[in-house]
């Protein structure tokens, strides 16, 4: 009866690597950006366009981010081709 935890905890564990992924994928490039963002208006005193700049980049890095992952997780599991 150890089977089914094992294949439990196998399917908990892709999951927690799942949200993980999808967690560093959306806060690092968003943090990278703004802190960037943040430092270049600071320099330059140009507050806030290099902030909300940055900040733009890392949505449209993250949407793509996340696209790439979604097709990945799809395929991977069998879903329909895209």
């Amino acid at each position: 009866m150890a089977e089914p935890a094992k294949k439990t905890d196998m399917k908990l564990l892709e999951a927690l690597n799942i949200v993980w992924d999808i967690v560093i994928i959306i806060a690092l490039p968003t943090t990278l950006l703004a802190l960037g963002g943040r430092w270049l208006d600071n320099r330059l005193g140009a507050t806030p366009w290099f902030t909300i700049l940055g900040l733009a980049i890392a949505l449209f890095t993250a949407y793509i981010l996340i696209s790439r992952k979604a097709k990945d997780i799809a395929k991977r599991l069998g879903g329909p081709k895209q």
